[in-house]
């Protein structure tokens, strides 16, 4: 896989997240409005990719001016207004990962004074949302703590910080695999995210382990299931369990879920959220940015990767930065 050949295939996906930037530089779902700020982070990694940086500039600049004095991030927003009453732990460090993203290609995150102490401050405060064991509380409104910490939103959150201090060498407590991480007392482990994110954080590294779970959720030809006993494939999905799959070292995997999401490219060049494939139908009826953004993602980072799975520095610079191509 060539990526010039790949980025000027996904040159439609980038410009639909382009056409859903406003003007204040939020990066809306698609034409409804709606803006998740992890989603829009999302975007602004595969616009960095594209080396858009007016469009990316604004768009941390949007973010930034949406933090409150705590350094939180309100959980959603409609229409440039947000409509949340709560805070997800996950949301706000996000943000050092596209601007990690910016500084391998250019050189620089092109940051203020005050967003730089912002960015210090969001990791400053993450410390409020641990509990008493070091587990990461998913969530908090004006008064309480949301008394789950979710598999995702940590892995997320791990992420996050070896963006941030540029050191993906993130010691992992022996303690982390937990029924805390079972939501409400419900175990997950029906959704693949709980599935492949650990690998994509590098917390799990074992190709049999890997290989055996994505079997539970791999339909061939289609790509990723959403949830096991659902037959839905998400292209988002199957597009970071594809970069987890790299940074696993299964880099045939990675490169099959990646053929298997091309096909999906409708007649305008974008990618729709996902597939049901008993009805046969694209559903939900949207093309939302951040599915395209992770599409473009898994291109870069697969055709860009480092043949060295050893080296977990190179492995993340396959998302963050330039390399060879293979």
């Amino acid at each position: 896989m060539n990526w010039n050949n790949l980025k000027e295939k996904l040159i439609p996906a980038k410009d639909w997240i382009l056409e859903n930037q406003s003007n204040s530089g939020a990066i809306f779902w698609d034409e409804k409005g709606k803006c998740d700020p992890w989603d829009h982070c999302e975007c602004l990694i595969a616009l960095a990719i594209y080396e858009e940086w007016e469009a990316f500039d604004l768009g941390i600049n949007w973010f930034f001016n949406n933090l409150d004095q705590n350094g939180f991030i309100p959980a959603e927003f409609k229409k440039e207004k947000s409509i949340s009453n709560h805070f997800e732990s996950h949301h706000a460090p996000y943000v050092a990962v596209p601007l990690l993203q910016s500084k391998l290609i250019r050189g620089t995150t092109n940051m203020t004074d005050k967003n730089e102490s912002n960015l210090k401050e969001i990791f400053n405060q993450l410390a409020a949302f641990k509990d008493s064991e070091g587990y990461y509380y998913w969530a908090k409104n004006k008064n309480n703590f949301d008394d789950n910490s979710l598999i995702t939103a940590s892995m997320s959150i791990f992420l996050s910080i070896a963006a941030y201090k540029e050191n993906p060498n993130i010691v992992y407590d022996p303690k982390l695999w937990s029924i805390k991480f079972d939501r409400d007392g419900i175990d997950r482990s029906r959704f693949s995210m709980d599935f492949y994110y650990p690998f994509l954080a590098r917390a799990k590294r074992s190709k049999r382990e890997f290989e055996q779970l994505l079997q539970e959720f791999y339909v061939t030809d289609l790509g990723v299931k959403c949830v096991k006993e659902e037959p839905w494939v998400t292209f988002a999905e199957t597009s970071e369990c594809a970069i987890a799959a790299l940074l696993n070292g299964n880099l045939d995997i990675a490169k099959l879920l990646l053929k298997d999401i091309l096909q999906f490219q409708n007649n305008h060049g974008i990618f729709p959220t996902g597939y049901q494939f008993k009805e046969k139908i694209f559903w939900p009826d949207e093309n939302s940015t951040w599915t395209n953004a992770a599409v473009i993602i898994a291109a870069h980072a697969i055709c860009r990767q480092k043949d060295d799975f050893e080296n977990v520095f190179f492995c993340l610079r396959s998302i963050f930065g330039e390399q060879q191509d293979f």
